[in-house]
């Protein structure tokens, strides 16, 4: 669907917010977080030229907006405002989210996790679940 056709079109959130939220989500293989420095040197600008980005001081040229998307490995259209866009801002929105309850980090650690294990995990998980929601009934 193309953005002329979108029935509600949302505001475009802005550029430095999307990047901030890379930044902050994003992880090297090893987990690490990118800092600053490092993405400002891997895509060839300043420290200070990308907190101007980051507070919106600047907006990117196409070119620069091309190599902050492939550094981080996402689609240029993230930084958008068409449906899909959208789609992949929301899906950041989340992981950020899930990212600051420490879900991907049980993930991460998940995945390393043989089948039967796996399974253990997630009956513990429910086991603990249905606790929560007996202790939340009994103190209403």
């Amino acid at each position: 669907m193309s953005e002329a056709n979108d029935p509600h079109p949302a505001e475009a959130e802005p550029f430095g917010r999307l990047l901030d939220r890379l930044i902050s989500v994003k992880k090297h293989a090893d987990g690490r977080s990118y800092s600053v420095a490092e993405v400002a040197e891997g895509v060839g600008i300043s420290k200070s030229q990308l907190y101007n980005l980051i507070n919106g001081t600047n907006e990117p040229k196409l070119r620069l907006a091309q190599q902050l998307a492939a550094y981080f490995g996402v689609d240029l259209e993230y930084f958008g405002n068409s449906q899909r866009a959208r789609e992949l801002q929301e899906q950041y929105t989340l992981l950020a989210k899930l990212s600051a309850q420490g879900v991907r980090d049980v993930a991460l650690r998940a995945s390393a996790l043989s089948p039967d294990a796996l399974s253990n995990v997630r009956a513990f998980i429910d086991f603990q679940a249905s606790r929560q929601k007996a202790d939340d009934h009994t103190s209403e």
